[in-house]
């Protein structure tokens, strides 16, 4: 398209036609990476020159005043320091990999720099790829330096003490034995309660997403561990969205539990006392997987109150464990639980259980995984115990809990998510770069990752129904200040024009939207992350692939697009 605007359509095709067999016939036949690496070697001092370097002093000014902006006080000081690293090192490093590329090239042209570099043997790809080369080894430079410093923010920021805060006090079981129960001091703005069994162990209650391991020793003395569980990489295991589904009051199968009436309809609510329940069938379950020979079962359930009571009041629930083959009718002896809202809750479900029986059966001890697991298949049902209550799940609201993975190990992923992102926009910047001065080629790179980050929004926008029409349309009435929802009003070939216009504007966009990174979903794994959960390895290795690919077509195009310009002709 372009050559033909600025030759004509027959001379632009021969121009393309020649620049292509040039291009496979020569260039790319005959790509060098030692001169691909002293473009790279130049851009990096090019980098220092510019005084990059600054970009460590805001990062360390950001950190040094963090604590006058963070909530100390927040129930999930993880999430929140782990949120404020990640979000902070991304937008830092982003800023800098855009400002660094966009000025580079058109720096060049317009100091005429470059025109001592194309007269030597250095080919329009090697320019190209030097530079996002050069530019990427920096900004990785600062990220690796940014990753290091963040851990050490989060570890340092997490880590605390607490001591037995006055007397023990002694407490008789059932059996006979004696318990003791106390209270720790208050430490970074909380405190746990705690119970010590009769062994001498004990664990201190989940607050602020975390627990202590207790130990007396003989005389008297508690031993307090380092917080636990606040600082993990969980690894979930889901149920398959297309086989959870409920069972009504009457025990029907349904596809949708009942909805109380609330906006988001992302939960829905299983009647508590009737034969309602939540049913999830787990695939790819084998013993091997689980070393300590149980299964852990992590919930989130919501509460739905039907009358006016204390909302410290748990509400009762119980689980059933039973053979994905219905006409076995093998099921597992329920077990009970305690509702725990706004946390996750486990259950452990241990190898050897028991049968359920009714009265006057002989009782019988099942294994789990030999029994109760067909085919790699387990299926867990979830009731509400107490009358006029409910219970609020989705699919995703009950997993199976892997055994953790390393948290270094998952923050590293957080930051290789980032660089990612950041090798995309680097990408990005030098294309746009090649053909365009500095200020537009910003602008045109800030556009190109919001279209890829909203694509969604995007293709709403392009073929759904929106209130107040496209941007033609929305113009027309911010001017005539007419209400969104009514229909336009005027004569209704201007009002065709319009929303057609719109519709083109619309497609146009959302065609150039669908050949961009999809950003939002990169960005997202970070999430993963501040929330405590592994990211998936082989979602990571698809990202980086697909990040490959658009590297090396951007890359493609930056090369044709300096070759239009003519620098060594």
């Amino acid at each position: 398209i372009v050559a033909a605007t600025r030759y004509g359509p027959i001379e632009g095709i021969i121009a393309v036609a020649r620049s292509i067999g040039t291009a496979f016939g020569n260039d790319f036949p005959n790509f060098s990476f030692r001169r691909t690496y002293a473009i790279a070697y130049l851009s990096i001092k090019e980098a220092i020159r510019r005084k990059v370097l600054i970009v460590f002093a805001i990062f360390a000014v950001i950190f040094l005043f963090a604590g006058l902006f963070l909530d100390v006080e927040s129930e999930h000081p993880a999430r929140l320091y782990l949120s404020f690293v990640l979000t902070t090192s991304t937008f830092l490093v982003l800023f800098l990999a855009l400002f660094l590329s966009v000025f580079s090239i058109p720096t060049d042209i317009a100091q005429r720099t470059i025109y001592t570099v194309v007269t030597k043997p250095v080919r329009a790809s090697e320019i190209v790829m030097g530079r996002m080369l050069g530019f990427t080894i920096v900004c990785t430079g600062i990220l690796v330096i940014m990753a290091l410093v963040s851990f050490v923010f989060v570890a340092r920021g997490m880590r605390h003490a607490h001591r037995v805060d006055g007397a023990l006090d002694a407490v008789s079981t059932d059996d006979g034995k004696t318990e003791w129960v106390g209270k720790t001091t208050m430490d970074q703005h909380h405190r746990h309660d705690f119970r010590i069994g009769s062994d001498n162990q004990g664990k201190a209650d989940l607050t602020h997403q975390h627990w202590h391991d207790m130990q007396m020793a003989s005389d008297g003395d508690v031993e307090i561990s380092s917080p636990q569980g606040e600082l993990v990489a969980r690894v979930p295991k889901f149920a398959r969205e297309k086989e959870f589904y409920f069972l009504d009051r009457e025990g029907n199968k349904k596809k949708f539990g009942i909805n109380v009436g609330y906006v988001w309809e992302y939960r829905k609510y299983i009647e508590g006392g009737s034969k309602g329940a939540a049913i999830w069938t787990f695939e790819g379950i084998e013993e091997k997987d689980f070393p300590d020979g149980q299964i852990t079962l992590a919930l989130n359930l919501s509460v739905f109150r039907t009358y006016m009571g204390d909302i410290n009041v748990p509400v009762r629930g119980v689980l059933y464990v039973q053979h994905p083959d219905p006409t076995k009718n093998l099921l597992a002896e329920p077990i009970p639980f305690i509702s725990q809202e706004f946390q996750e809750q486990l259950i452990y479900l241990p190898k050897k259980i028991q049968r359920y029986r009714v009265t006057g059966e002989a009782s019988e001890e099942l294994d789990l995984f030999r029994d109760l697991v067909q085919d790699g298949k387990l299926v867990i049902k979830l009731q509400c115990d107490d009358n006029q209550q409910y219970f609020g799940v989705a699919a995703a609201d009950v997993y199976i809990r892997l055994p953790d993975s390393s948290f270094a190990a998952n923050f590293l992923k957080g930051f290789l998510v980032i660089w990612l992102q950041m090798v995309s926009i680097i990408s990005i910047s030098v294309m746009y770069s090649t053909v365009l001065k500095s200020p537009v080629a910003l602008v045109a790179t800030a556009v190109s990752f919001l279209l890829g980050y909203f694509k969604e929004f995007v293709r709403e926008l392009a073929e759904g129904p929106q209130y107040g029409g496209g941007p033609v349309e929305s113009f027309v009435r911010i001017i005539t200040q007419e209400n969104v929802v009514n229909p336009l009003e005027g004569w209704p070939w201007v009002i065709f024009l319009i929303q057609w216009t719109d519709k083109i504007i619309g497609q146009v966009i959302y065609l150039f939207a669908a050949l961009l990174p999809t950003f939002k979903n990169i960005s997202s794994m970070t999430e993963f992350v501040a929330y405590n959960y592994a990211i998936p390895g082989a979602l990571l290795g698809r990202f980086a692939v697909t990040t490959l690919v658009y590297t090396l077509v951007f890359g493609l195009l930056g090369y044709f697009l300096l070759k239009s310009r003519e620098l060594a002709g």
